[in-house]
């Protein structure tokens, strides 16, 4: 997913250090209270009641990719519309492909790859 790849990118050129201690926990963030404003605060308050940064990163993972059975579920309907994808009536073939990409860019981020052929 496009998000999980810019964080993960962001926490890596922060420092290897804060990357591992968020994928592989158990690292208890704080915030000091010389007011420094470069120490970032929880935006949301489902983030801001984890109480590691792994618990946190694991919150975020599932509130943007969601569970198996969500995905599972995704990638059913995806592969519905996909199976069965005609021109609408009254659609440009701009508008057509422009739907087609979305439905087989949305199959690739859930994990399900569909070849050119």
């Amino acid at each position: 997913m496009y998000w999980k790849e810019r964080m993960l990118i962001f926490l890596e050129a922060c420092s290897l250090d804060i990357l591992e201690a968020v994928i592989d926990g158990p690292y208890v963030p704080t915030i000091a209270s010389t007011g420094d404003s470069s120490i970032p605060k929880p935006r949301s308050d489902w983030v801001s009641n984890c109480k590691t940064a792994k618990e946190m990163w694991d919150t975020l993972q599932q509130t943007h990719e969601g569970t198996t059975d969500i995905k599972r579920a995704g990638i059913n309907t995806l592969m519905h519309e996909y199976k069965l994808f005609n021109m609408k009536k009254d659609e440009s073939v701009n508008d057509m492909q422009t739907r087609f990409t979305h439905i087989v860019n949305n199959l690739n981020a859930l994990g399900k790859v569909i070849d050119n052929e």
